[in-house]
């Protein structure tokens, strides 16, 4: 769904009428897209209640988090081995979750990945090196089709390279994961312009995700990157070698 404001208050709305808990957390744990949207196109989310004439103080709740709550939690649970990617750790039902999405508030850190960093993690391996299998690719796959947020391959490599790199490594090919997930192919792709040097940079994108810069490789990884090189390029090697891959 691509939100708007109207869109965002008549959902505020229809959901504070069914007496839904809006307060930040309790909307993040369920409806995240639309907390984010509301975030960004009203600057913060208490201001897109507030134009909902809902009364935000009635779902405030306490205690507020702190900084140093957070990061402590975020220690505790990699020294205890925990997965702390954040689809994994958004369907616990502890503290270290409710962290997670307080992690998300302005006045905190903003994201989750900069709570990572903060207790000294780096956030690109905690998702690189995640334990990955096929359950929780579809899984992943499927949160982010029922979430909106965008299945095509370029907008996920952007969004999720880690995710994408395991669909096509445990599937073979990305478009056999978006299968199992349940997620008709055709129904995600978006046409791309390509020129030379977003060929380059997707190719040199492509190998930082441990996709090998081979022929066969790229075709299955982004055909559609692959059909650009050859295109633009004049044969693959050639793209590669722009890309300095050789």
């Amino acid at each position: 769904m691509k939100w708007t404001k109207p869109k965002i208050v008549r959902e505020l709305k229809r959901l504070h009428k069914s007496g839904a808990d809006l307060s930040y957390n309790g909307l993040a744990r369920r409806k995240q897209a639309l907390l984010s949207a509301a975030a960004y196109h009203f600057k913060a989310y208490r201001r897109a209640v507030e134009e909902a004439e809902i009364d935000y103080r009635q779902h405030l709740r306490r205690p507020r988090w702190t900084k140093g709550a957070i990061i402590r939690l975020i220690k505790q649970a990699r020294k205890s081995g925990e997965d702390l990617h954040w689809s994994s750790v958004v369907r616990r039902d502890d503290e270290l979750a409710r962290a997670a999405f307080a992690s998300l508030q302005p006045r905190l850190f903003g994201s989750w990945a900069r709570a990572l960093h903060a207790a000294g993690l780096d956030a690109d391996e905690v998702s690189l090196y995640r334990a990955w299998d096929r359950n929780t690719i579809t899984f992943e796959l499927r949160g982010r089709q029922r979430d909106g947020d965008s299945l095509s391959s370029g907008d996920l490599q952007k969004e999720d390279p880690a995710l994408h790199a395991a669909a096509v490594r445990h599937f073979g090919e990305y478009d056999r994961a978006l299968h199992a997930a349940g997620v008709d192919p055709k129904s995600v792709r978006r046409r791309r312009a390509w020129d030379r040097s977003a060929v380059v940079r997707a190719l040199r994108a492509a190998v930082r995700a441990n996709i090998k810069a081979s022929d066969t490789a790229i075709r299955r990884f982004d055909p559609a990157l692959h059909g650009a090189a050859v295109r633009l390029f004049g044969t693959f090697t050639k793209a590669r070698a722009a890309a300095g891959l050789d």
